[in-house]
């Protein structure tokens, strides 16, 4: 049976249908927005591929996410893709600054406005060190390797940083994006895994504290008496 959440409510981790692809999310900012990422790659591709002489800008780069080939795919091929299978509301995804500092923290090709991105290697670091990121594939992250203009950082199938050659297609993609966490989703039954916060809220605090003094008692009373506590933990 199907049932709806609001985004915000579902624990760090879950995943979710959302017509393309599978969605698993990887944080709750305060500002009301979650950050999620496809649960596996959506295709091979890429980074970027050498346009003909005559369209090349000057300062043109491979690994620059602003000119990359991916980047025009995801904002237009991907995100219409979501909004045609109508399981979120593409309206309320929202648009964000995207970090394109180097692999060593120099200042790489600045940041880019976009609904639709790739994380960073600062964003890999934190999530998968949380085990969020795992998958058997490599990967693009939208970082440029510094002191080259054609290799951009990637992710190897054991987890671990690699770059490659922009121009290579054997990478795959994982689209990253932030929208609105108050909206609502249709979910199945075992799609739903309520955050903590979210099991809590139809307690008030004072009943909180009561059944946390509660179960103080009950616990005394019984090392007192040398049993064991086998009350379930969850109220």
């Amino acid at each position: 049976m199907a049932v709806k959440a609001k985004i915000k409510d579902l624990a760090i981790g879950s995943e979710f249908n959302a017509g393309p692809t599978t969605l698993r999310i990887l944080d709750h900012f305060t500002d009301g927005t979650t950050l999620v990422i496809t649960s596996e790659s959506i295709g091979d591709r890429p980074f970027s591929v050498f346009p003909f002489l005559y369209e090349r800008s000057e300062g043109f780069n491979l690994n620059d996410w602003r000119t990359s080939t991916i980047r025009k795919d995801l904002n237009e091929n991907f995100l219409s893709a979501l909004m045609a299978a109508g399981k979120i509301d593409t309206n309320r995804i929202v648009t964000t600054e995207w970090d394109l500092s180097d692999h060593k923290g120099g200042a790489g090709y600045g940041t880019s406005q976009d609904k639709i991105g790739l994380l960073s290697q600062k964003q890999f670091e934190k999530y998968a060190e949380q085990d969020l990121l795992e998958l058997d594939d490599w990967w693009w992250l939208i970082t440029p390797y510094a002191g080259y203009s054609y290799r951009a950082r990637s992710v190897d199938t054991d987890g671990t940083l690699d770059h490659n050659s922009a121009y290579v297609g054997g990478l795959g993609v994982r689209p990253a994006f932030r929208l609105e966490s108050g909206i609502e989703i249709v979910l199945e039954e075992d799609e739903v895994n309520l955050s903590d916060s979210a099991l809590l809220e139809g307690f008030t605090t004072r009943q909180l504290v009561e059944e946390l003094f509660r179960r103080a008692d009950r616990n005394e009373s019984l090392l007192d008496q040398g049993g064991e506590d086998n009350e379930d933990d969850d109220f």
